[in-house]
């Protein structure tokens, strides 16, 4: 599992979540199940928001983590 970092435009600010997930899509889900329930919103706002027709988020594997961990394959 790869550590995401999830950068959202919600509510008229920047959001930053990570998540611990096997792919980007599985790290997108619970960053919105978070943002829902810090919200007090069902996650189906949140997914609504977040559905891909605007360019209002972006998740990546983090940049320190994938660094780590190269790293450490190289000295292994």
């Amino acid at each position: 599992m790869a550590l995401y970092r999830g950068v959202f435009n919600y509510s008229h600010e920047m959001i930053i979540k990570y998540s611990h997930a096997p792919t980007d899509r599985a790290a997108k889900m619970r960053m919105i199940n978070q943002l829902a329930k810090e919200h007090g919103v069902h996650a189906s706002v949140v997914f609504g928001i977040f559905d891909g027709s605007k360019d209002n988020y972006r998740i990546e594997i983090d940049k320190k983590w994938r660094l780590r961990n190269e790293n450490d394959k190289k000295g292994s």
